[in-house]
This record gives C-alpha cells, sequence and structure tokens, in this order.
C-alpha cells in the first residue's frame, strides 16, 4: 500500500468500524458504556463527529471495563484487536485500546516499541474521593504518575506541551521502570476503591480534563441513547451534568483557531498481518 494519509472523513468511517465492533460485543455480552469526552460531545452537538476530532473515546463502569477486558483474547480477529498494558509489555497506555488492524498510526516524540494502530478509546469511569481536599489530592498523585509515565516513553517534547522542564528533569528517573510498568502503576492506583459504594465517580486514568472528570456517582446510574453518525448509542443518564463539568458551555463553538485535534499524528493504511 502507498504511503498516503488518511483524511478526516476517512479516519471517522475507520473509527465507526472499530465502535460498531464495540457494541456489539457489548449488546452480546450485556456490557454497560458509554460515548465519552469529546465523543460525547459531539454526538450532543453534532449529531457526529467533532469535524476537527480524529478518534472515538468511550468510557465503562471500572466493574464493567474489567470484564470487557477479559474478553479480549476471545474477541480479538484479524481485524480488530483490544489491548491493554496487562496484555502486552510494548503496551504503555493506561487504558485499554481496540486497534484497527488494517491501519498505522505515525507519530513523532514517542519512543514506543508497539507499532501503533488507530484506535478507540475505552476508559475506566472508577470511584474517586468524597472529600474535597482528599480529591485534590488524589488527582495531584494521579498527575503525577502520568508525568512519570509520559517522562518514561518520551524521546522529546512538543513546544506547547504542559510540564516540558519537570518532564526532561524526570526523563532519567522514570527509565528505572519500563513505560509498561509506570502504565500498569498508573492504572491500578485509579482503580484501588471500591466502586459500588462510591459517591463520587470519573475517568481518572487520563489527565485532560483533571478534577473536573470528578462527578457524583447519579451522573453514571443508567443509560439513556443518543445519536451519533445515524445510529444509536449509549450515553450516561446524566450527560448534560457530565458535558458541562467537562466543557461548561458545550454548545458553544470553540474559537478557530483551536479548532484541532488533540491528537499529534498521521494514519495511513497498512495490510492487517498478524500482530503478537
Amino acid at each position: 500500500m502507498g504511503e498516503e494519509y488518511l483524511s478526516y472523513p476517512e479516519i471517522h468511517r475507520r473509527c465507526l468500524g472499530i465502535l460498531e465492533y464495540v457494541d456489539q460485543i457489548c449488546r452480546e455480552e450485556g456490557i454497560t458504556y458509554w460515548l465519552s469526552g469529546g465523543t460525547l460531545l459531539g454526538a450532543v452537538r453534532h449529531k457526529g463527529f467533532i469535524p476537527w476530532d480524529d478518534d472515538v473515546d468511550l468510557m465503562m463502569p471500572r466493574p464493567e471495563y474489567e470484564r470487557f477486558l477479559q474478553l479480549a483474547d476471545r474477541c480479538s480477529n484479524d481485524r480488530f484487536r483490544i489491548v491493554h498494558a496487562s496484555l502486552r509489555e510494548d503496551y504503555a497506555t493506561p487504558w485499554i485500546r481496540v486497534w484497527d488492524l488494517g491501519t498505522q498510526v505515525d507519530r513523532a516524540y514517542y519512543n514506543r516499541c508497539e507499532t501503533e494502530r488507530l484506535f478507540v478509546d475505552i476508559f475506566p469511569v472508577d470511584a474517586l474521593p468524597a472529600n474535597p481536599l482528599l480529591s485534590e489530592l488524589f488527582f495531584k498523585r494521579v498527575l503525577l504518575r502520568d508525568i512519570l509515565l509520559q517522562s518514561s516513553r518520551r524521546l522529546k517534547f512538543w513546544p506547547t506541551e504542559r510540564f516540558r522542564a519537570l518532564k526532561r528533569l524526570l526523563m532519567v528517573a522514570a527509565s528505572v521502570r519500563s513505560p509498561n510498568a509506570h502504565a500498569r502503576a498508573l492504572e491500578r492506583f485509579c482503580g484501588r476503591r471500591n466502586y459500588e459504594r462510591a459517591r463520587y465517580r470519573g475517568v481518572c486514568v487520563v489527565t485532560n480534563y483533571g478534577k473536573r472528570e470528578r462527578m457524583p456517582s447519579g451522573v453514571f446510574d443508567s443509560s439513556v441513547d443518543v445519536e451519533f453518525c445515524g445510529k444509536r448509542y449509549p450515553a450516561p443518564e446524566g450527560w448534560d451534568r457530565y458535558l458541562s463539568g467537562l466543557y461548561g458551555n458545550y454548545m458553544q463553538l470553540p474559537p478557530v483557531e483551536k479548532r484541532q485535534s488533540k491528537h499529534r499524528f498521521m494514519v495511513r493504511l497498512r495490510d492487517p498481518a498478524p500482530d503478537k
């Protein structure tokens, strides 16, 4: 295949294929999941992808997330693969991704071993501290662990990246452990509380929104369907509270100069060769 990179519409079509694959598994196995982050925002504001977005974000209650992870070997196939740090030593992301094996992701700045593919992110929704001060401390500790992880797997940093100076200082110290070990430690730390008894829950393995992810547990008590690219997919019952917490006035478009992907990669097609 050639080296031409996929356009946003082409990336969106491939991501929809992964989403439909995950949706089918979850419906067949009775696993609860929801559209998350920018994907849920796109569903509510655009009835589909945010035009400048280039991936799909999903989330699952921690118990359902663990159930989904157990299906990785049985449900992966020649087109899609469920990947996680507990399944691959060369994978260094602290949440599940589902890969499209017919693609290749090219990105600079990361010193990774794995061949990365176009993906859908699946984040666990975890129990969070009820006490505001303990919650503040918790998110700071998560951020520090994430900085260690990023420092362990990077060759260099983007000029606009946060905490660049600190990450450079930490690169040597972080290299004592493998990126995979850092990723697994971060996820264990986030998932250590009892989900069922929690008064507050949220996604904390990814640090983009920090403490804004902390929501009353009722936000995630049940599901409602929302339209996304002509089909119906599940969202948390409290989707308005969730989106308002993350984005504020979420129906207002950002300034033109900020309408760009948060990822820094390009995607091309490749033969879906067997992937270990």
